[in-house]
């Protein structure tokens, strides 16, 4: 499982169709988001930086800790952090499960709530 599920529903009282409505459309803005950010951290892959790469990879770890994918936070941090030491190299090799683990997070997401 990717997503924490209980932080998920602590957005919303899932009993109330407009609550619900509301988290669909926050998902929806997960989902763009991470669109721009998947795409700052494939720019950065291909020419490494590890100011940007931190600043990428935070902001991804910030949007998965705010909705409880807790894979994709963790992947994340990692990456993050071993941008933080100058081992760019280390960072992009972490940061190549970012992806997948996004993708897998938005289906269980969007299984869950249809967007």
């Amino acid at each position: 499982m990717n997503v924490n599920w209980d932080r998920i529903e602590s957005f919303a009282s899932l009993d109330d169709p407009e609550e619900v409505e509301w988290l669909k459309d926050m998902i929806v803005s997960l989902i763009d988001n991470m669109k721009d950010r998947l795409a700052e951290l494939e720019g950065v892959k291909k020419n490494p930086d590890a100011t940007k790469s931190q600043s990428v990879l935070h902001q991804i770890k910030g949007v998965a800790a705010n909705f409880g994918l807790e894979n994709l936070q963790k992947l994340a941090a990692e990456a993050e952090l071993k941008a933080k030491e100058g081992d760019i190299q280390s960072a992009i090799t972490i940061a190549d499960g970012i992806a997948p683990s996004w993708e897998d997070a938005k289906k269980e997401l969007t299984d869950r709530f249809p967007v």
